[in-house]
């Protein structure tokens, strides 16, 4: 990536090289995600999340960019109780 190259230029090339990624800062994705209901998670706790590694981000510099579709799947896959056959 040349110098000349901002860092929007980078995410729309990246954007039109794959077939969808939307990219989109933490609190967007936050709200994307859960919405801005009560039930929704704290910016604090879903930035602790992403610490630990329970979904994917992408780090450019000092921004933190996530994928909400990977995010909820990620999510899904790790906190999904699955109902127990009777």
């Amino acid at each position: 990536m040349s110098s000349a190259c901002t860092l929007g230029a980078w995410l729309a090339r990246m954007s039109n090289q794959h077939a969808s990624p939307t990219l989109v800062g933490l609190e967007e994705g936050r709200i994307a995600i859960f919405g801005t209901g009560p039930e929704a998670p704290s910016k604090r706790s879903f930035a602790e999340w992403k610490a630990r590694g329970y979904f994917p981000s992408v780090k450019l510099g000092k921004r933190v960019f996530v994928n909400p579709d990977e995010v909820r799947r990620a999510l899904e896959r790790r906190f999904k109780i699955n109902a127990k056959e009777i």
